[in-house]
């Protein structure tokens, strides 16, 4: 898969590919290869306008606009059978782009149209994983605008999966529409569970969805963007060791930020942060963690020593052994 986003300079000579990466932050319904997309659809006769909506443009207005580019992945993923194939070939993809460790995550509640249940719909996830070439765990998504109850059964559903290779619960959804506070009922599920914390905050909203997002007790945030202005946000971030998984392409398409330019990861890193890189979707996104690594180094104006940090921050955060 090409990168999409623009990239200044010269020809880099860094083979990024050729780094062993870890990816903590990648959607599986954002990467679903285009001609498994299609085939999907064709068997569950879908009438959907062809091709298929599955890359995001540059001219996205919001996050909510990018996340409609999740409605058809998730439209197609509806056998368990597809999910499992959805997952292998993004395990596959991977690690042909170098990634040694990734972390997968997905909403199992968009994925009950056709009768599947959410254990079966985690049970399709791991076993595509499984079956990748790539060390890979899973991590399951809630949704803000879900009901609270339906997400405290799904921490503690996905809690059965402890060693079986869910490590994480997060919150995913509309960030500016719908509040994380109200959604502590599942996180605390999902640790007593034993499942590992993280909440996607700082993408849309105002900057304060970073602080709700810490006071839910994650390990780890996705993305945190907004919030990187406010000082005593990320003072606190600093404080308690919070890993911010940041997106830049991703980032830039849900108009955390203007220009790929004015993205804050080099200067929170430079600041001490704690920082990661990842794709968030692959396909949605239209990039790969090469791409993004590259993207960091030509783009952001990031050093290699730099880069590598990043790297070791992933290695350092990941949830999975």
């Amino acid at each position: 898969m090409e990168l999409s986003t623009p990239v200044s300079g010269a020809s880099d000579p860094v083979d990024f590919q050729a780094w062993p990466k870890a990816e903590l932050h990648c959607h599986l319904d954002g990467a679903l290869r285009p001609a498994t997309a299609e085939e999907l659809a064709d068997q569950l006769g879908l009438d959907l306008p062809r091709p298929l909506r599955l890359a995001a443009p540059a001219s996205c207005a919001s996050q909510a606009e990018y996340l409609e580019f999740f409605d058809h992945p998730i439209a197609v993923m509806q056998t368990a059978e597809g999910i499992a194939r959805t997952a292998r070939e993004l395990g596959e993809d991977a690690a042909a782009d170098g990634v040694d460790y990734l972390e997968v995550r997905w909403a199992p509640r968009f994925h009950l149209r056709r009768g599947l249940s959410v254990e079966r719909v985690i049970e399709a996830v791991l076993e595509g994983l499984a079956a990748a070439p790539v060390r890979a765990v899973a991590i399951v998504c809630a949704i803000r605008q879900h009901p609270v109850e339906d997400n405290v059964a799904l921490g503690r559903a996905a809690g059965r999966y402890v060693g079986r290779g869910v490590v994480g619960f997060d919150l995913a959804g509309d960030e500016a529409g719908w509040a994380a506070a109200p959604h502590r009922p599942a996180f605390e599920a999902a640790r007593a569970a034993g499942l590992r914390l993280t909440c996607h905050a700082g993408e849309a909203g105002p900057p304060s969805n970073v602080g709700d997002a810490l006071d839910l007790g994650v390990e780890r945030i996705g993305h945190g963007v907004l919030g990187a202005g406010d000082h005593r946000l990320m003072d606190r971030v600093r404080s308690e060791g919070v890993t911010l998984d940041l997106c830049p392409t991703a980032n830039w398409k849900c108009k955390a930020v203007p220009r790929l330019e004015d993205h804050p990861l080099p200067r929170l890193l430079r600041s001490g942060v704690r920082c990661t890189l990842s794709t968030d979707s692959p396909t949605v996104a239209g990039v790969t963690l090469s791409g993004e690594f590259r993207l960091a180094h030509q783009t952001l104006g990031m050093t290699l020593e730099e880069l590598h940090r990043c790297n070791a921050i992933a290695f350092e955060s990941r949830f999975g052994d």
